[in-house]
């Protein structure tokens, strides 16, 4: 059977054409759901959607008809999306979020069913106060990989899931499959400011690091403990100026300040109270695997890493994973 998956964050949209596990194509638009904010309505990211499935379908040599299921992840199901879909609060099992897979006929799109994936949010509203307002955070797809992310280690009980990305979420998992919640960084949208947008920007020669710099790093991590964050940025000018730092030693001093800074908010963070309890899985490309693993060894924090194959439309197999646990394929789709 012919399954589509469909994810859309805040600048793009992008389909996957799937044979059961296997990838036929792939489609992707650079519009999301920023375009539905500065416009205030989703003719565009309506159209994105409609013509990535139909670019993956003419990839794979098959019609639209010949989808028999389709699956919708990610900011679809915001304000902003195709449709709203409240989050569902934590903790939730994988069977619960399955099951609360939300089906939507929008004929402007495509003739079938979307079936749409909720986001999770770490408490119901009756629990939010100006007291717990520090606990609250949200995501929107996250879940999504998350799902396919647990499919590969069945046997770990407690996990904190690391997906890097422009806002860095890091989820708590226990009993193997339930979603305890996530917390949200700004990281990615800093390293991109201070790389390309700050008096730093010299510095980095306005370019990420594309070699992993262990030593470099630790520097970054060190510097952030003992300085706190403003000073230990500013910093990354003072190695370039007297200490004759390459480009790519001061990039990777400015990850492991914002990594520091982010192991920081986890271990104050009440989701995350027994970090030592558990394991942490790394998604991300390899040198930002590289780079968690150097700041969690550091703590004797145990890892694992995805390989590079399984993160290849992450969004996709989790989608595939939920909808086989609320039985979509036995259910008119076999």
């Amino acid at each position: 059977m012919l399954i589509a998956t469909i994810d859309a964050g805040t600048s793009n949209t992008r389909v996957f054409l799937w044979q059961d596990t296997t990838i036929l194509a792939e489609a992707q638009m650079p519009i999301g759901v920023r375009h539905t904010a500065i416009d205030r309505h989703n003719k565009k990211l309506t159209a994105a959607v409609r013509d990535t499935l139909r670019e993956a379908a003419r990839k794979a040599g098959v019609t639209m008809d010949d989808i028999a299921c389709i699956l919708g992840a990610g900011m679809l199901t915001s304000n902003v999306g195709l449709k709203e879909i409240p989050h569902l609060a934590a903790p939730i099992s994988l069977d619960a979020l399955s099951h609360a897979i939300v089906p939507c006929h929008l004929p402007e799109i495509c003739p079938q069913v979307i079936h749409l994936i909720p986001g999770i949010k770490n408490m119901n509203d009756m629990s939010f106060t100006d007291e717990t307002i520090g606990h609250m955070d949200i995501m929107r797809g996250e879940e999504t990989e998350a799902a396919a992310i647990l499919q590969y280690f069945p046997s770990i009980e407690h996990m904190v899931l690391i997906l890097p990305g422009s806002h860095n979420k890091y989820i708590a998992v226990s009993n193997g499959d339930t979603i305890c919640g996530c917390l949200t960084t700004l990281a990615g949208e800093l390293l991109h400011a201070m790389t390309f947008d700050t008096i730093l920007a010299s510095s980095t020669a306005q370019s990420y690091a594309e070699h992993y710099d262990a030593e470099a790093f630790q520097r970054g991590v060190v510097c952030r403990r003992q300085s706190g964050f403003g000073h230990a940025a500013f910093m990354a000018r003072i190695l370039d100026l007297f200490h004759e730092a390459t480009p790519n030693v001061v990039q990777n001093y400015l990850l492991g300040i914002l990594l520091a800074d982010d192991l920081i908010a986890l271990r104050r963070s009440p989701l995350f109270p027994n970090l030592s309890e558990a394991v942490f899985i790394i998604a991300g490309n390899p040198l930002m695997q590289a780079a968690y693993k150097t700041l969690l060894a550091s703590e004797n924090y145990p890892t694992r890493s995805l390989d590079q194959d399984t993160m290849c439309a992450l969004s996709g197999r989790g989608a595939i994973a939920l909808a086989r646990r609320a039985s979509l394929f036995r259910e008119g789709y076999a």
